[in-house]
């Protein structure tokens, strides 16, 4: 459903542009025409991460992750039916994807022991519906946007300087996305396959189950944490990123100046001498 054959010429090709991109967005911020935040909006990972896809500059993502989510609200239709919809922007497509990786890699990187096998079987089961056509059937869509407003709140947290407060805060907050997503998200038969798993209800019982996470400190995981939170809050339109006048026209400049039919060189044979 998600990946494309192409997807890894795509990475490749980001992972060569982006420093040049990113030099741009740096001049600019260093001559004050855009703000810290634009700056964060404007700039691009260098795709060199473990992340399966292309991750472009957040305002062109910008607000997508709401819209799909609306889009699925209103799904009466097969699960093809809204991933067709949702490509008809190829940026939500990219948005959806980002979200879903970025989800997946994050809570791997918080958990450990009983909770790293919840999060498994979780991911586990969802590719499955994925591969099987039936997400629909799987998940319950009229929940997402409780489960989006519940990794809202945890990367909330994640995107500050970790304290003992924060820390017992966010193992609180991914509580609250295991209970989400147990008993609201996820269909009945595997809510109840879920609540009978021993190992499971043991460790939930016992006061075990996502006592305490791993803090991000690893830069990749913390800039994963800072693009999805971005990611699920931002909404200015792609249109009004950068507001100033003269960052937009240099921007304009460089992009026009990547699609330039330039004409080919002559061979140095039939060249002019410069004497």
């Amino acid at each position: 459903m998600f990946i494309q054959a192409s997807e890894d010429t795509n990475k490749t090709n980001a992972a060569l542009f982006s420093p040049f991109w990113n030099e741009i967005i740096n001049s600019l911020r260093e001559e004050d025409y855009i703000s810290n935040r634009e700056m964060d909006l404007l700039s691009m990972p260098n795709n060199a991460g473990s992340l399966r896809l292309v991750q472009w500059p957040l305002f062109l993502l910008s607000s997508k992750i709401l819209l799909a989510t609306d889009l699925a609200l209103d799904c009466k239709d097969t699960q093809e039916d809204l991933w067709n919809r949702i490509c008809r922007d190829e940026y939500m497509a990219y948005a959806v994807q980002e979200c879903y990786y970025s989800i997946e890699q994050i809570l791997f990187s918080l958990v450990d022991g009983v909770g790293k096998l919840w999060v498994e079987r979780i991911f586990r089961e969802v590719n499955t519906s994925i591969s099987e056509n039936s997400l629909v059937i799987t998940l319950l869509f009229k929940k997402l946007p409780v489960v989006l407003s519940r990794f809202t709140a945890l990367t909330g947290l994640l995107i500050r300087n970790e304290t003992p407060e924060l820390a017992k805060g966010a193992a609180k907050a991914v509580y609250d996305v295991y209970e989400v997503v147990t008993h609201e998200l996820l269909s009945h038969d595997l809510r109840e396959q879920l609540d009978t798993w021993n190992i499971l209800q043991r460790a939930r019982n016992e006061g075990r189950l996502f006592s305490r996470i791993e803090w991000p400190k690893d830069p990749a995981i913390k800039e994963l944490v800072k693009r999805l939170h971005l990611l699920l809050t931002v909404k200015d339109s792609a249109a009004n990123i950068p507001k100033n006048l003269e960052a937009r026209r240099r921007l304009e400049f460089f992009t026009n100046s990547l699609f330039m039919d330039m004409p080919s060189a002559k061979p140095v044979s039939e060249m002019m001498p410069f004497w």
